[in-house]
């Protein structure tokens, strides 16, 4: 007698979630500012973010030709002080790419903007592994949603 017995792999979700915090103001039109934001992982494992883009309604990345913003993203150190800052030397700022967050950390959002208005559609996609998966969370974030700009 042969007997065959197999069994499957469920893909879990990774549990956890990614949250940035909130700072309230209003941009000047085509200054460069530099947001340096507490950033959080809830998960029980540490991840590694590949990157981190900011979307609009449909998914879609936000550009400055369509939307009037541009942007970059950076690791940070955990100590650095959070807040905004104009264009100015902010110190050290470490690549998002292969960035590891595990709980409490900052990043850098580096961003110019010209004719925004504020809008509850935009979000920020994080991609990341976790455990050596890849997945993706999109994240609402109310500092993003209320970007404007002071010629709009």
């Amino acid at each position: 007698m042969f007997t065959l017995v197999g069994c499957s792999e469920q893909e879990e979700a990774v549990t956890g979630e990614f949250l940035l915090g909130n700072f309230g103001f209003e941009l000047l039109s085509n200054e460069t500012y530099h947001l340096i934001v507490p950033f959080e992982w809830t998960g029980e494992s540490p991840v590694t973010i590949d990157s981190i883009e900011l979307i609009k309604k449909d998914n879609n990345p936000i550009t400055y030709e369509e939307d009037g913003i541009k942007y970059e993203f950076f690791g940070a150190d955990p100590l650095k002080k959070s807040g905004i800052y104009g264009n100015r030397d902010i110190g050290d700022k470490k690549s998002i790419n292969n960035f590891e967050i595990d709980g409490q950390g900052k990043i850098i959002l580096k961003i110019i903007a010209d004719n925004v208005k504020e809008d509850s559609d935009r979000k920020v996609k994080i991609k990341f592994k976790s455990n050596g998966e890849e997945s993706e969370k999109i994240v609402e974030w109310k500092t993003l949603e209320q970007f404007s700009t002071d010629n709009n």
